[in-house]
C-alpha cells in the first residue's frame, strides 16, 4: 500500500445533479504473510493514532484471475473532505510508521477509489462474509442503475448489493463495479441464481447485455471491519 500522499476531491454526477458523495478508497497488495498483515492493521487501527478514520475493511482475495492480489484494504470515507482528513491522519508519524512496517511484508498492487450508487439488503459483513465483485463497463449508467434496482427491489436478496461508480483509477476499462455478499459462498450462489432466474431476472439479463459487459468476476471474504 503506498504512503497515500496524494490528494484529491470525489464528486458523483448522477441523475442531473452535483454533490459531496461517500468515496470508498481501495489500496490492494499481495502478501505471503497474511497473519502479520492482520496483526499489523489491528494493532495501528485500534490504536490512538488512528482515530479520526473511518470505517476500514480488510478483505482476502479468494479468487481474482491472473491478478496477483491477496488482500485489499478499503476505506468508506463519508466524503471528499473525509478523504483528505484520512489522507492527514497517515501523514503523521505514526501512520507513516505504520506504512513502512506493513510494506516490509506486502508487495503493493491495484488502487483506485469508487462511489456507492446503490445498495440493498443487509450488508453487515460480520454475517455476510463471502463476496461476489462484479468488474462492469457500462455505456449506460443511468439506465443500468434503474434496471438493476428494479431487480433488487424484486428480489427480496437475503445478503446484500452495492452498485459503485469506478471514481478514481482502478481496473483497466471498468467504469462500475458490483459487491453481492451472502453468509457463506454456497448460499450467496444459491440467492443469485435464485434471483436471476426469476421472470424479473430473465428480464435484467436481457435488458443489461444491451448497456453493460461483464469483465471478470472475483471471490473475496470479509477479514475485519474496523470504526463501524
Amino acid at each position: 500500500m503506498k504512503y497515500l500522499i496524494t490528494t484529491i476531491f470525489a464528486l458523483l454526477i448522477f441523475t442531473g445533479q452535483i454533490k459531496a458523495a461517500q468515496l470508498d478508497s481501495y489500496y490492494c497488495f499481495s502478501t505471503t504473510e497474511p497473519q502479520a498483515v492482520f496483526e499489523k492493521f489491528d494493532n495501528y487501527l485500534n490504536s490512538d493514532a488512528a482515530k479520526g478514520l473511518p470505517v476500514v475493511r480488510l478483505w482476502s482475495m479468494a479468487l481474482n484471475g491472473p491478478n496477483p492480489e491477496t488482500h485489499c484494504a478499503v476505506f468508506e470515507n463519508a466524503d471528499g473532505d473525509g478523504f483528505e482528513s484520512m489522507i492527514g491522519i497517515f501523514q503523521e508519524q505514526e501512520g507513516q510508521d505504520f506504512l513502512r512496517d506493513l510494506n516490509t511484508v506486502i508487495i503493493d498492487g491495484l488502487e483506485g477509489a469508487g462511489t456507492p450508487i446503490l445498495s440493498y439488503g443487509q450488508s453487515d459483513f460480520s454475517k455476510n462474509p463471502a463476496l461476489i465483485l462484479y468488474n462492469l463497463r457500462v455505456k449506460n449508467p443511468v439506465k443500468y442503475a434503474k434496471i438493476w434496482s428494479e431487480l433488487m427491489e424484486s428480489s427480496n436478496f437475503q445478503g446484500s448489493g452495492t452498485l459503485f461508480e469506478d471514481t478514481f483509477t482502478g481496473e483497466t476499462g471498468r467504469t462500475h463495479y458490483i459487491g453481492m455478499s451472502g453468509s457463506s459462498l454456497e448460499s450467496l450462489r444459491k440467492e443469485l441464481n435464485r434471483s436471476l432466474s426469476s421472470e424479473e431476472g430473465k428480464a435484467f439479463r436481457r435488458k443489461a447485455k444491451e448497456v453493460r459487459k461483464v469483465l471478470s468476476v472475483y471471490l473475496m471474504y470479509h477479514i475485519k471491519s474496523w470504526n463501524e
